[in-house]
């Protein structure tokens, strides 16, 4: 430690004492854990902040005692250099939502993330119909851009300084409200179609990089509106979706929200305006519209039940209301689903939820799992023992309540199992990393 003076040094070495205080592990709880917990084996510095520790436990699994490793990367949450990521390891290809399969290896080697300290493989994937890819079997978003839309299962929110949400959160369509009960999706971002659809009647299509010229092409009509909810909501394509509030048509939709059961329904306002050269608010056919810093362009079909209800707003001087994603979700760039969660308010989910199968919960595989404390850790963790031999999923979950787990998301486990560093060998039950879609990474910046 380099001090420029003695009480700059007792002040550090104090905050030091001070850390190594709140970073002690408290009192063991009771759990499948016999011994090997007091103490990790080895402790490895991977960032400042940022440390793997490695233990050599005993546990007591459905009967068993098994010899078993615990490889766990923690940091304390709010530690603003460390940002989780939920990151695809190949090329996407939205028309089926399916990833090319990599290993993580390979795909950091390849990219150089910057920052890139350490990675816990995904959620569980099917087969696509396009050879040497997988389809995510839980929700996939990335900078939020949603990847994979999934079913409504568990699934962990990544925040800012290394936070988490646990939950079952759905990328669903965020709507407009309109005048006479009617609504509007946004239906394209930066051009007029989606999937090569083109936007209907009760839908916008949003242009959102600021300085972008737009000329409001014929049979269409545009919107100046000065806030930046829709240039930040969730992004995706996916058709199916039908509103009888709308053109009661089946459309495909490009602007999502977050909707999870367990949290608040959240609103956005977004004010319209009056541009000089649109001084009812509406801007017909040929006219030309900057992206503000601070906004977006909207264009929608003439005569249509967007453009009415838009113009309606505009001409009043008044905002519309967008939905957003649920409470606490808006902070949320990027999202894993889970199969399953493992902990919930500090109790280990101790039955197999009907959506697993009862050979990858029974049997005792290595496991892998993200996971909070009440303490204001957040931890990457695996555990497995040699020849691939691990523990069930229950005596899992009971594991990670005894270290100290107050949530915890498991993923894909067994032979996907994976924690990786970079410059070492990687952490897999037997020996060689498999080939996945994606997996969690963990960057110092």
């Amino acid at each position: 430690m380099f001090c420029m003076s003695r009480l700059r040094c007792l002040t550090a070495l104090s905050a030091v004492a001070a850390f190594a205080l709140t970073a002690a592990p408290a009192a063991l709880a009771s759990g499948p854990i016999q011994s090997g917990l007091a103490k990790p084996v080895a402790v490895t510095t991977l960032k400042p902040g940022v440390t793997l520790n490695q233990y050599r436990v005993v546990v007591l699994d459905a009967g068993v005692l098994r010899n078993e490793t615990i490889y766990k990367v923690w940091w304390t949450i709010g530690n603003t250099h460390v940002s989780l990521d939920s990151s695809p390891l190949g090329t996407y290809y939205p028309d089926d939502f399916s990833v090319r399969l990599n290993q993580i290896k390979s795909a950091v080697t390849a990219a150089a993330p910057p920052g890139f300290t350490a990675a816990i493989n995904g959620d569980f994937f099917a087969d696509s119909s396009r050879s040497g890819t997988g389809r995510p079997s839980g929700l996939l978003v990335h900078d939020r851009n949603v990847l994979s839309f999934g079913w409504g299962g568990p699934a962990v929110g990544y925040l800012p300084g290394g936070d988490m949400m646990m939950g079952r959160p759905q990328a669903v369509p965020s709507l407009i409200t309109l005048p006479n009960n009617k609504t509007a999706t946004v239906g394209a971002f930066n051009g007029l179609t989606s999937r090569g659809v083109s936007i209907h009647g009760d839908q916008v299509a949003a242009y959102t990089v600021p300085g972008t010229k737009v000329t409001v092409p014929t049979g269409y009509v545009g919107y100046a509106l000065p806030s930046t909810a829709l240039r930040t909501m969730l992004r995706g394509s996916r058709g199916g979706f039908n509103y009888a509030s709308g053109a009661n048509i089946s459309e495909t939709v490009a602007g999502f929200r977050f909707e999870d059961p367990s949290a608040a329904y959240r609103t956005v306002s977004v004010p319209t305006s009056k541009p000089a050269v649109c001084p009812t608010g509406t801007c017909a056919a040929g006219t030309q519209l900057t992206v503000p810093a601070t906004g977006v362009v909207v264009l929608a079909k003439a005569g249509g039940v967007a453009a009415t209800g838009l113009s309606i707003k505009a001409s009043a001087g008044a905002g519309l209301t967008v939905a957003g994603d649920n409470v606490g979700w808006d902070t949320a760039d990027d999202v894993m689903g889970g199969k399953p969660q493992l902990v919930n308010n500090g109790s280990a989910i101790a039955t197999r939820p009907s959506f697993v199968d009862p050979w990858q919960w029974d049997n005792p595989h290595w496991r892998p799992a993200v996971a909070k404390t009440a303490g204001g850790q957040g931890w990457l963790v695996v555990a497995g023992g040699s020849g691939g031999v691990g523990i069930q999923a229950t005596t899992w979950a009971k594991m990670l309540v005894q270290m100290g787990a107050q949530s915890a998301m498991g993923f894909d486990n067994n032979s996907s199992t994976e924690l990786y560093r970079p410059g070492v060998s990687p952490i897999t039950a037997y020996g060689y990393e498999r080939y996945i879609p994606s997996a969690t990474f963990l960057s110092y910046h």
